[in-house]
């Protein structure tokens, strides 16, 4: 991954996570990230910061086979963006000098740990609304305690602005257009089991048994070949992207790869 941290040389935002790594039964690891700044995991540049590097450090670790992200904080996940930040005068000055670069960067991060070559799970555990749910979203699994709930409120008056960290985008590609147009316009808060129905989160999990079924989840993704999470992961991300015909020619590409390296391996 690039390093495109925006505050790089400050690491202070490694006091607002907590990592640690559960070891499989075939010798690879789950690393966990687990967001913990109070009073609601507000999403700021220094946490995004410390997320994408512990990320890119778990992403060139062989024996990391998966990537959790989770919250100490009890019942929250992340209530959305850090507002003292997105309100404040420095970045109130950016845009007033149509200076968008930090902006771009924050994307092009989430874009990175969207793409990062290890699976990684969501462990939601709470609300989770704004920025929280476009972090979520990044991930390849989510699953939610059944007490969790999903919003984007920027519509309401005492925000009027639009999701910010890809939220218009990649909602309408986990529960469809009409259905992302009425949580966005609405604002409308839906709960676990709606989640579930529409697509948006995998799994539900009694509430404090969260973290533990993500794992449970991960050590399952431990069992399977790691090459071939990585390039399913790859096909599906292309395929989003691109029409089924440039699809199909990009996963014979990795499957004819697969295979002769099958071969050579086998005779070796």
């Amino acid at each position: 991954m690039k390093d495109i941290r925006m505050n790089r040389g400050d690491n202070s935002g490694y006091n607002h996570i907590e990592f640690e790594e559960i070891s499989g039964d075939n010798g690879k690891s789950i690393g966990i990230i687990s967001m913990k700044k109070p009073p609601r995991n507000s999403i700021g540049s220094w946490l995004v910061d410390a997320i994408y590097d512990k990320m890119d450090q778990y992403e060139g670790d062989d024996k990391i086979g998966a990537v959790i992200i989770a919250s100490k904080l009890r019942g929250v996940f992340s209530d959305g963006a850090d507002r003292d930040e997105l309100f404040g005068s420095w970045i109130s000055g950016l845009v007033a000098e149509k200076n968008y670069e930090r902006f771009k960067r924050a994307h092009e991060m989430f874009v990175e740990i969207e793409n990062c070559k290890k699976p990684v799970i969501a462990a939601i555990n709470g609300v989770t609304i704004g920025a929280g749910l476009e972090l979520a979203m990044l991930c390849d699994l989510r699953v939610a305690s059944e007490l969790s709930f999903f919003s984007l409120p920027e519509a309401k008056p005492e925000l009027s602005i639009i999701p910010g960290l890809g939220g218009t985008q990649r909602l309408p590609r986990y529960i469809g257009a009409a259905r992302a147009k009425e949580m966005l316009f609405l604002g409308k808060m839906i709960r676990a089991e709606t989640a579930l129905e529409w697509g948006l989160v995998n799994q539900i999990s009694p509430h404090k048994e969260i973290l533990d079924h993500a794992i449970a989840l991960a050590k399952t993704l431990l069992e399977r070949d790691a090459r071939a999470l990585k390039e399913m992961k790859k096909c599906i991300n292309f395929a989003v992207e691109n029409d089924i015909l440039k699809g199909i020619e990009y996963e014979v590409g990795l499957f004819a790869e697969m295979m002769r390296l099958k071969l050579v391996n086998k005779n070796k």
